[in-house]
């Protein structure tokens, strides 16, 4: 195919979905990385659309996701709440994984055993640097500087070739079918760190609930335990029941 006929294809789409992932463009034209790189490029140079963070979306798509530091103002009592809560479940000498999380600060001040961190965080290697207990390990990995996580093939093969004994994560929504999240890079760090973990438990306030992101990283159950800052409604509470999530309320 063509690329101008890719082009039209694109620009049909966008009239229809206003937003399109590079990972959506690679399998329905059936082309690579780098093809789908330059359709985006040759269509935003034309002003037809403009360019998202893994993506490419509609010229009138303005939906504004707020950046980490915005989120760490946001029910910060709530998150702390949770924050110490999942810093108490850690057992000395363990082995874990930390997200990228507005929680995560509060977790961090909180740990006091010795153990082993892995993230993909900047926040997360900069708070527990100066915790002698701690032994942190960065993932490596290209920096994505408004959200403050480290993304790349460097980071996925490093998780692929760990065992946790939890993996700790955050969420930007959660829905039916599981956690979803607003940028695709770092989906796929959760989604991996999420399979190679004995356990994976989740840090999320109410209105999490209530909100829809893009990018599904883990399934509902391969949830072990949710860790809330109130009572799940009674619909939710079925479907975690359903799929033998836990959950506890602080």
């Amino acid at each position: 195919m063509y690329q101008e006929e890719r082009l039209r294809k694109i620009t049909d789409w966008l009239q229809k979905e206003q937003t399109l992932s590079n990972q959506e463009l690679m399998e329905r034209l059936e082309i690579s990385r780098d093809t789908a790189r330059r359709d985006i490029i040759k269509l935003t140079e034309a002003g037809k659309a403009i360019r998202t963070h893994g993506g490419i979306a509609r010229t009138d798509f303005q939906v504004r996701v707020e950046n980490y530091q915005s989120r760490m103002m946001q029910n910060a009592e709530g998150k702390k709440k949770i924050g110490v809560k999942a810093a108490e479940l850690l057992r000395e000498q363990g082995i874990y994984f930390f997200d990228v999380s507005t929680h995560m600060p509060y977790v961090c001040e909180s740990l006091n055993s010795h153990m082993k961190i892995y993230t993909h965080s900047l926040d997360n290697l900069i708070l527990l640097a100066s915790e002698p207990k701690i032994q942190v390990h960065s993932l490596g990995g290209v920096l994505q500087k408004e959200n403050r996580f480290f993304y790349g093939f460097e980071v996925w093969e490093k998780i692929l070739n760990l065992n946790f004994d939890a993996a700790l994560l955050g969420v930007a929504s959660i829905a039916e079918d599981g956690l979803y999240y607003e940028e695709e890079e770092d989906a796929q760090v959760k989604a991996l760190a999420a399979q190679r973990a004995k356990q994976v438990i989740v840090m999320a306030d109410y209105p999490k609930f209530q909100r829809v992101s893009k990018y599904r990283a883990v399934g509902l159950n391969q949830i072990d335990l949710l860790i809330l800052d109130r009572e799940p409604e009674a619909g939710w509470k079925q479907r975690l029941i359903e799929e033998d999530v836990q959950w506890i309320v602080v």
